[in-house]
């Protein structure tokens, strides 16, 4: 675990995404919580405004460096509306502001623009089309939201200002509102520490600390789970298809294998973040062996004879781990120094799936992504 005291600018510097968990309450912020922060915005103050705990927990590094936010959610997105309704104003003015906000608190400059790697906030799933419209500038679905209704209130609170003055304001929330960021490791259990951030008896926090309680089996499979899938994490509900095929575990890990950043595939889970567990597959993979190492085997042959590549068992890992009484099992990736074929196909991971490139395309990315080939 590490601690330091951020500002909202050294938070968001650089390629990253601080992922809602999918277990994370919507945002809901409203009354005292709100007026406070858009009020530190807008009046002047001698010195700071301090936020409190961010508490995150790294759950990858791609193109984009990713981190579950454990405890601090609503604080965040509250600064960040408000940064919203302060830029939008400011674009009145000059739409630079516009782009220059943007490219500072909200995207990242990815070679790859696909939606998930595009954000350097991904909010909660019932958030995340109102955010994410408000963000883009296009028109949000919802008009009713809690989003909406605190960006409508921060938009209030700084129309007609001037330009000098928008500027300032954009300024405080970028240098004066701090932060302590917890940050913890991959295999760390964030109960504790959410159970002590949390106010106690609200009945919020009992829901909290019974999800977050998850975590004690295996923290990083727990954390890695409830960021959902993206670029570089693909979850499969099971190893062996209807038609008896493993055609599509296969196609993802040669995905990830081509992609410019790897991934992290977990057999044993559903689309909902939901376990399955493989153990009923042992029988299906080895008749001979039926159990743990048995399927173990027949991943690592399946995957070293069927990729097409020099070496591939130098870019995957496999392993299985126990999580709410079911066996998962990790595939671990790393990108490939050479192009992967599958059946002559060569597959891709594009945002939250695996794509194949035909064509004048396939030319295009094998000559970019592997140019010494």
């Amino acid at each position: 675990m590490e601690a330091k005291e951020v500002t909202l600018k050294q938070l968001l510097d650089g390629p990253c995404s601080y992922v809602a968990p999918s277990f994370q309450r919507p945002y809901d912020w409203r009354g005292d919580a709100v007026r406070s922060i858009v009020g530190s915005t807008v009046e002047h103050t001698v010195g700071g405004h301090f936020l409190g705990a961010v508490v995150l927990m790294d759950i990858g590094r791609g193109s984009v460096q990713k981190k579950l936010v454990i405890d601090g959610n609503h604080r965040l997105m509250t600064v960040l509306i408000t940064m919203l309704a302060v830029r939008d104003e400011l674009s009145k003015f000059n739409k630079w502001h516009f782009h220059e906000i943007n490219r500072t608190c909200f995207l990242n400059d990815t070679v790859e623009k696909n939606r998930p790697s595009l954000f350097k906030t991904i909010a909660q799933i019932r958030d995340r089309n109102t955010f994410e419209s408000l963000v883009l500038g296009e028109a949000p679905q919802s008009k009713s939201s809690p989003v909406m209704r605190v960006y409508k209130f921060a938009g209030k609170a700084v129309s007609g200002k001037s330009e000098t003055m928008l500027v300032t304001f954009r300024e405080r929330l970028l240098f004066d509102f701090s932060f302590v960021s917890i940050d913890l490791r991959r295999d760390e259990d964030p109960y504790p520490l959410f159970k002590l951030l949390s106010v106690p008896d609200q009945e919020f926090t009992q829901v909290g600390l019974r999800k977050y309680n998850r975590f004690s089996d295996d923290p990083e499979v727990m954390a890695i789970v409830a960021g959902g899938e993206s670029q570089d994490v693909e979850f499969k509900e099971r190893t062996v298809g209807a038609a008896g095929s493993s055609f599509s575990i296969l196609r993802a890990v040669a995905g990830f294998m081509n992609s410019k950043s790897g991934g992290t595939l977990l057999i044993g889970v559903r689309d909902d973040g939901t376990f399955s567990g493989v153990e009923s597959e042992y029988s299906k993979t080895d008749r001979g062996k039926s159990n743990r190492d048995g399927y173990l085997l027949y991943l690592n042959n399946m995957l070293r004879t069927r990729l097409d590549t020099k070496t591939p068992f130098m870019f995957f890992s496999v392993e299985l781990r126990t999580v709410r009484n079911h066996d998962v099992c990790m595939i671990r990736v790393k990108p490939s120094a050479e192009p992967v074929y599958l059946d002559k196909h060569l597959f891709v991971r594009s945002g939250n799936q695996t794509i194949e490139i035909l064509g004048p395309d396939l030319i295009e990315y094998v000559s970019v992504r592997w140019p010494h080939t």
